[in-house]
């Protein structure tokens, strides 16, 4: 006979998990498994529930049958029976989406203030360019120059411009990945 590889089931102390990764971990598979009982139970009784809760962070979790806002709209109305009438539920649907409009304008409006930001700072940075002479040191053909002293102060330039222009894109790379991470 062949001895178990693993525990199983087990039941657990009932106690703050210690490690924060654990403890997000928990909370998702738990969350998961109150949304499905949840479910479960609005099936099977005709029930409605709306369920909050917070995480450790701050991020709420809801859940609802037949939605969050249906049921936080009925319990604030002080609603004690479940009226089927369409314009009831069209209030429902209703105030979903203006809170769905308003979240996408938060959200459009956040973007189009960063837009700015960026477009003055880029207008800024414009701004404090001084123009370049037409004769500009790099418009300058290196075959043309006869004189070697010149030839060598236009290759240090060349190379300055080329070390100048690595940086340059390396800030801005790394600008980049700070941008993408947030």
């Amino acid at each position: 006979m062949s001895s178990k590889k693993t525990k199983g089931k087990q039941r657990i102390k009932i106690k703050k998990i210690e490690k924060d990764e654990d403890r997000l971990v928990a909370l998702s598979k738990r969350r998961n498994g109150i949304y499905t009982k949840l479910s479960e139970l609005a099936i099977l009784c005709g029930a409605h529930f709306a369920f909050l809760g917070y995480s450790a962070s701050g991020k709420p979790y809801t859940f609802g049958s037949p939605s969050f806002q249906a049921v936080v709209e009925r319990f604030l109305n002080g609603e004690a029976s479940s009226s089927s009438s369409s314009s009831l539920q069209r209030s429902f649907f209703d105030a979903h989406h203006k809170a769905k409009i308003q979240e996408l304008c938060e959200l459009y409006n956040s973007l189009v203030d960063k837009a700015r930001e960026e477009e003055a700072e880029e207008m800024k940075a414009a701004a404090s360019v001084e123009p370049l002479p037409e004769d500009a040191w790099w418009k300058v053909d290196p075959m043309a120059v006869t004189d070697e002293e010149e030839r060598k102060q236009l290759l240090e330039k060349f190379e300055g411009l080329y070390e100048k222009l690595c940086d340059e894109v390396d800030v801005r790379n790394q600008r980049g990945d700070a941008a993408a991470e947030n």
